[in-house]
């Protein structure tokens, strides 16, 4: 998504903006204003600066932070939050990290959204006060297109999954990818009867290939670099408990609050640009929880045959 190669984003719809003007509340007042989406139950919108505000916030109350920073890269989420490069924008990274990762319990985790820019210094920093789980590439399934000569297109983004301890919750389940009929036969061997990878499906790997989501896509809203939901909510699935607490300091569009409204999960979420708060709140109030112990309805991708356990 942050990329030089992206298509041109559409512009806030003003009517967006117009709600965000009766949405912009220090708290989620929207049920004494009826003409505001209300949020589910659980779910804390923030109208803030999440730097300015997360001492209000209580340490070790979050079992999951997942963070979609700026990328450093200049983009136009309507204000100059997107403008600091090089070590003006790493040393603002590391400002709120410090703020962020107090927050989090003995078992929590944390993932966080980067570009190939920026990843080795920020993974170093995090590796310094936590334990690295995973770099996860997420690959976006941009076309074939023109660009640049002088290198290779860049058509992926770098996700970092750390945790403050080995004691970290995971629960791996839920985020099992099925495997396809004729794969699934071909295995039936008797040395694999009962088999849970056999039964379930097998453990995602480490290459997310999840198409970005393009102008046309049904889940497609006014804002620059929104991520699928998809895989917003495996992280969810994976690393928050059921009816635990997941924090995202920079929410945008409301993303990570669907996914945690969708799996019973609360949150916080914290966005300085009204407009984004209110398309946040309007995607969440229109949100039908799962059932307990069904299918997300949201799989990260199709079963692959070629895969192994």
């Amino acid at each position: 998504m942050r990329d030089e190669f992206d298509e041109p984003q559409p512009t806030i719809d003003a009517r967006a903006a117009d709600v965000a003007g009766a949405a912009a509340e220090v708290t989620d007042t929207s049920a004494a204003m009826p003409h505001v989406p209300a949020a589910p139950k659980g779910i804390e919108l923030l109208n803030r600066d999440f730097l300015t505000d997360a001492a209000n916030l209580p340490d070790g109350s979050i079992d999951l932070i997942l963070a979609d920073p700026p990328y450093g890269l200049g983009k136009d989420y309507g204000n100059d939050s997107d403008m600091r490069s090089g070590e003006d924008f790493l040393a603002w990274t590391r400002e709120w990290l410090d703020l962020a990762i107090p927050k989090l319990k003995p078992s929590g985790s944390l993932y966080i959204f980067c570009t190939w820019q920026y990843a080795p210094e920020i993974f170093v920093f995090l590796k310094s006060r936590l334990t690295m789980v995973n770099e996860i590439v997420w690959d976006r399934r941009v076309p074939s297109m023109g660009g640049t000569t002088r290198r290779f297109t860049s058509v992926h983004d770098n996700i970092g999954f750390f945790a403050v301890s080995k004691d970290y919750y995971f629960d791996l389940d839920p985020v099992r990818i099925p495997y396809d009929a004729i794969t699934k036969k071909a295995r039936s061997r008797k040395l694999f009867e009962g088999s849970k990878w056999l039964e379930l499906g097998y453990n995602p790997k480490d290459v997310w290939s999840v198409s970005r989501l393009h102008r046309q896509h049904a889940e497609r809203v006014d804002h620059p670099t929104q991520k699928p939901l998809e895989i917003v909510e495996r992280m969810v699935l994976a690393s928050c408990p059921p009816g635990g607490r997941v924090l995202d300091p920079f929410m945008g569009s409301g993303t990570t609050a669907v996914a945690c409204a969708r799996q019973r999960r609360e949150f916080v979420g914290y966005e300085i640009n009204e407009s984004y708060c209110a398309i946040a709140r309007e995607r969440v109030s229109a949100v039908s929880p799962v059932a307990p112990g069904g299918a997300s309805g949201v799989p990260v991708g199709p079963a692959i045959a070629a895969e192994s356990n």
